[in-house]
């Protein structure tokens, strides 16, 4: 799934190519500095607004306003609309100066109102904060305004000078003014000294990781450069090509996974050969939004997943046109379709072919990229797709004639089972079919689709606890295994076994992921107990040990879906390896 959200503060995408070496000399304090100065001002600032009567933090200033909850927001404190009066007047007042345009005033102001209606409660104003940005890129301003601030002390940190010596005039500042006690207050200047000494706490937090990650980082290894250095070996000009032929969506699965190497880890050539590549699909995009007359869903679904971790300006626009074209490829009410048909709310390949989960996990991913709401009608129509794949039967509803996809002229009588598992589409699978007594016929549960299901269902806004994710997650425990894609009918015989073994390996990565899990209860090997299985390891473990001599990864043992295409197995495994922390 996208791992960065427009707006957010990703630290990695601050850290400098190379830091400092501190051999001797001043050592750099890690951890919250300036804790007392921000903590006093921010004292200071409330108890100043509320002796005065102040509307806001700012006073009667949008824009001072708009930096204190947006320093607030990213401080030590963490503050959130949680804390209610502490934060609620400003945010009560900000939106009370909200133009019939969506602006709040001039580009300045407007650009800190977005930036703090973001960070202090990013549900609440989703709206307000769309139609603000509407109006900013419509000015020419469609960057933030807060993390290039951090960004540029960064970019200052020497051997001898750390963010800590950057924020020291300020941090004098704000002694002055907390000693001062009720001494009026410049509340515009504390503003702007506030944001300043957050900004050095961001970027001193930005050195802490980068010197000693967290539990839970990712890690990049030396089988991921291998493999970086193998797939940067296959693209010309950052474009990836099919028997010569440039192709949009190889070439956006290429970048993905080029881009899982932390953008500061990169070279200036590697940076480049990604630029030069995203630059390359955003111009391939086209007049309906989507990057590909051939496999148009799919396609635009995967550059979107590319393109939406490149902080480019231009890449926005891009987005919110590739997300009304998938969104035109669900199958619903203006399709013609009914929630009575089997395929309503599913999306397929694109154009008039029918839906399927493979399809779909990739659009909803795409979606959640472009930042479509959550509770935009599109997941709601997706849910009553999804539980038409789930093998579980108080929630399918699902029974009807399909035609065999493997045997011509043959049509199955199909219904639901009860595993909890998925299958491709409503009563099809790739896995085979389980014939019950009365001859209705069962389409049988398999890994990639069980997986798409979960990270479809949690995609979708199901939690963890839902019944429909927890009979997910049981089926995942009771045929957990790294050595095949498990689910197949024994009787397609030992190759079967290994079809989509590597997306396999990725989509089991991304779903996991994304629900939260971090450990597989799986059944012993001779079926008597469990055992606990830390799957970021096990999975690093058995890619690392498959990978060959090159770098890359390919499925020898079946080569159905592409996967005798060394590159697409290589993107989907370093895919699979960023999640692997």
């Amino acid at each position: 799934m996208k791992r960065i959200l427009s707006g957010a503060l990703v630290l990695s995408a601050w850290l400098p190519a190379a830091l400092p070496a501190q051999t001797g000399g001043p050592v750099r304090s890690t951890g919250a500095i300036f804790r007392s100065e921000v903590d006093g001002l921010v004292r200071q600032l409330r108890d100043t607004a509320r002796t005065a009567d102040l509307p806001a933090l700012g006073g009667d200033s949008v824009a001072a306003t708009a930096k204190i909850l947006t320093a607030m927001g990213h401080c030590h404190r963490r503050y959130h609309i949680s804390d209610g009066p502490v934060v609620r007047p400003s945010l009560q007042f900000l939106i009370r100066h909200r133009a019939a345009d969506g602006s709040f005033g001039a580009v300045d102001a407007t650009a800190w109102v977005v930036e703090a209606l973001r960070v202090i409660d990013p549900d609440g104003y989703r709206d307000e904060v769309r139609e603000a940005e509407a109006w900013l890129a419509a000015k020419g301003q469609t960057r933030p305004v807060f993390a290039p601030m951090v960004t540029a002390l960064l970019e200052r940190v020497r051997s001898d000078q750390f963010p800590e010596h950057f924020g020291r005039d300020a941090a004098i500042q704000a002694k002055g003014w907390i000693q001062g006690g009720a001494a009026p207050l410049p509340r515009e200047q504390a503003a702007d000294v506030l944001v300043q000494l957050v900004a050095c706490q961001a970027a001193n937090r930005a050195l802490d990781q980068a010197q000693d990650p967290a539990p839970g980082a990712a890690v990049w290894s030396p089988a991921q450069q291998k493999a970086f250095d193998w797939l940067l070996a296959q693209q010309k000009s950052g474009v990836f090509a099919v028997r010569g032929q440039a192709d949009a969506g190889l070439t956006g699965f290429g970048l993905l996974a080029l881009q899982t190497k932390p953008k500061a880890a990169r070279s200036a050539d590697e940076q480049k050969v990604v630029e030069t590549g995203l630059r390359w699909l955003l111009a391939q995009q086209r007049d309906d939004g989507t990057f590909s007359e051939h496999l148009p869903n799919y396609v635009t679904s995967v550059v979107v997943a590319a393109l939406a971790r490149w902080d480019d300006p231009a890449v926005k626009p891009a987005l919110l046109k590739a997300q009304r074209a998938i969104l035109g490829f669900q199958n619903a009410e203006a399709g013609g379709y009914q929630r009575s048909d089997r395929d309503y709310g599913s999306i397929g390949y694109g154009g008039a072919q029918r839906g399927d989960l493979s399809n779909l996990h990739f659009a909803l991913e795409a979606l959640r990229a472009t930042e479509l709401p959550a509770d935009h009608e599109a997941f709601a129509k997706a849910l009553v797709f999804l539980q038409r794949t789930q093998n579980l039967k108080s929630v399918n509803d699902f029974t009807g004639k399909v035609p065999d996809p493997e045997r011509e002229g043959v049509i199955l009588d199909a219904t639901s089972g009860d595993d909890g598992g998925a299958a491709y589409y409503p009563g099809n699978s790739a896995a085979g079919y389980l014939v019950q007594p009365d001859g209705k016929s069962v389409p049988r549960s398999y890994g990639t689709m069980t997986y798409a299901l979960l990270k479809a269902y949690t995609l979708s806004g199901l939690k963890a606890d839902d019944p429909r994710i927890q009979a997910a997650v049981r089926w995942i425990q009771q045929n957990w295994t790294l050595d095949a894609n498990p689910g197949s009918d024994p009787a397609l015989g030992e190759k079967a076994r290994f079809q989509g073994l590597y997306y396999y390996y990725m989509v089991l990565a991304q779903a996991l992921d994304l629900v939260g899990v971090e450990q597989i209860k799986a059944p012993t090997a001779d079926g008597k107990g469990t055992t606990t299985v830390a799957w970021r390891q096990a999975l690093r473990s058995k890619l690392e040990a498959e990978q060959d001599a090159a770098g890359s990864w390919v499925n020898d043992q079946n080569g159905r879906w592409m996967e005798s295409v060394p590159l697409l197995c290589t993107c989907y495994a370093m895919v699979a390896l960023e999640l692997c922390r």
